[in-house]
């Protein structure tokens, strides 16, 4: 996970291991096609695997020999000020601190001046940056925003041996969520993957005494993609070779063994325009629902199709939402979806990752 520290401006996280990746969702694991169309520098070996990592290296030496000029006022100093802007980004959505809302709106709006002088029409840039002010702008909510809840929870050896895309903050979080629920209703997962996130819910329940009855619906594809090998440095997994198309089902039900009893697996997936599978569609068909984790996309048809599903079991005041990833740089369309939303989720819990959790409210007509 990413080891981040809090500070201003467009400062941005320590490096990055791949484990960092995981918790952000950003792949870094192709670097290595790429690094290969660039000159080898030879300090860079003890670089994490990037893109950028060996020319931007090869750039400071030829600074420092003399070979090359940096104008701060230049051009690439501008994408490096657009680099920092978005690191930026990602480390307020950790927390959603108020107090750091308004220097980052500056600093954005810095980066499209600093477009606009250049004259770089560069439109998917740009409106990144404009949706993020926009968001910033009209976020009123992260004063009321517990920071707290299961910061100081513990995971199981057992738990965090199981190959994971989350941060540990967050799966700290659904432990402490599952542990602490008193509402009733099931308990839905959306993404369960290896089945960390899924181990640490059922953990948390099997310590709950007043939840013997709760079950965990975990859904997922169970089918290996090739972009996951970049996420994961279990041996297990890297030693098996497997392969895309593969089911890793009982890669998830090994994993979550201890908690079997708690567990009701759904190999199913959510069905949008985008995604037709052979798989059958999600469906629900239990009773109310007292957790929603979703960890599916951060696209818009995505939530869309999640919320047709599995809305009309929320209950009023009861039912709470988490966005697993709601604050990853490609989460724009799971902000924007949540900020219209509004009246229906308010907003309840943020761990220091990117997650965010909503208390479901029913909207009066």
């Amino acid at each position: 996970m990413a080891t981040e520290e809090t500070t201003p401006s467009h400062m941005v996280p320590r490096p990055y291991v791949r484990a960092a990746a995981k918790q952000s969702h950003v792949q870094t694991g192709c670097a290595s096609a790429a690094a290969a169309r660039v000159s080898p520098v030879s300090d860079v070996a003890s670089f994490p695997a990037t893109i950028l990592a060996p020319t931007v290296c090869q750039y400071i030496h030829d600074l420092i020999d003399g070979r090359n000029f940096f104008d701060p006022y230049g051009a690439d100093a501008m994408w490096m000020r657009a680099l920092f802007a978005i690191g930026a980004i990602q480390i307020y959505f950790r927390g959603e601190k108020p107090s750091e809302a308004v220097s980052l709106i500056n600093d954005l709006r810095g980066v499209l001046r600093d477009l606009d002088e250049f004259a770089l029409n560069d439109a998917r840039i740009r409106s990144f940056f404009e949706e993020s002010i926009r968001y910033l702008e009209t976020d009123t909510a992260a004063d009321t925003l517990d920071r707290t809840a299961g910061e100081d929870e513990e995971l199981s050896a057992s738990v965090q041996c199981i190959p994971t895309m989350v941060s540990k903050e967050t799966l700290r979080y659904y432990k402490w969520l599952a542990r602490t629920l008193q509402e009733p209703g099931d308990i839905v997962e959306l993404g369960s993957w290896m089945g960390s996130s899924t181990a640490c819910l059922a953990e948390g329940l099997s310590q709950n005494p007043r939840r013997e009855h709760t079950r965990i619906h975990a859904y997922d594809s169970f089918i290996w993609r090739d972009w996951m090998r970049t996420y994961t440095e279990a041996p297990e997994l890297l030693a098996a070779n497997i392969r895309a198309g593969d089911s890793f089902l009982h890669y998830f039900r090994g994993y979550t063994a201890p908690f079997q009893q708690l567990i009701v697996v759904h190999q199913s997936v959510l069905k949008t325009r985008a995604v037709q599978t052979a798989l059958p569609a999600l469906e629900w068909s239990g009773g109310p629902i007292a957790i929603l984790v979703m960890d599916f996309a951060h696209d818009r048809a995505s939530n869309e199709a999640m919320w047709r599903v599995f809305s009309p079991s929320f209950q009023s005041d009861r039912t709470i939402v988490v966005f697993n990833q709601f604050g990853n740089i490609p989460a724009g369309e799971v902000r924007e979806f949540c900020r219209d939303k509004a009246l229906e989720l308010v907003p309840l819990h943020k761990p220091h990752s990117s997650a965010k959790a909503f208390r479901y409210k029913k909207a009066v007509a």
